[in-house]
């Protein structure tokens, strides 16, 4: 692998821990808005898997939104960086996303649930449409 690959891994790696402390944060906003002011600790693991699967549901949109944010951060120049930065980051969450759930007890939830998966596609569709909306060169 030369140098500047592994360069520009370390900071999709980077950009994708951004990008997942900005989601939590702003998931964290929503779970307070959507749950109202029920006790997480004193719930089981299903009723909290299905809260979580709620807010999950409410963070498409805006984790489509950080994440075009961040690809312009990210200062993206081709489509086909685009869509590795894009495969990073929803990778990371999958992985950052899936140790936490386990951690919780929701895992099973978790995966079975199709909100986690459109999540997963917002994230995933972020880099992509900034290089469609920028009109991005593919690989000469």
């Amino acid at each position: 692998m030369e140098n500047w690959k592994a360069v520009e891994l370390v900071k999709d790696l980077l950009f994708g821990l951004g990008l997942y402390a900005l989601i939590t944060v702003a998931g964290l906003l929503v779970s307070m808005a959507v749950s109202g002011n029920s006790d997480m600790l004193l719930l089981n693991d299903e009723v909290r898997g299905e809260m979580a699967m709620q807010t999950l549901l409410w963070m498409i949109v805006p984790a489509f939104l950080l994440s075009l944010g961040l690809s312009w951060l990210r200062r993206i120049r081709m489509k086909n960086a685009a869509l590795r930065i894009s495969i990073v980051w929803a990778v990371l969450m999958l992985f950052l996303y899936s140790v936490a759930a386990l951690w919780s007890g929701i895992f099973t939830v978790l995966i079975a649930s199709v909100s986690f998966y459109l999540f997963l596609a917002a994230v995933f569709l972020g880099p992509i449409v900034y290089a469609f909306m920028k009109k991005l060169p593919a690989w000469k």
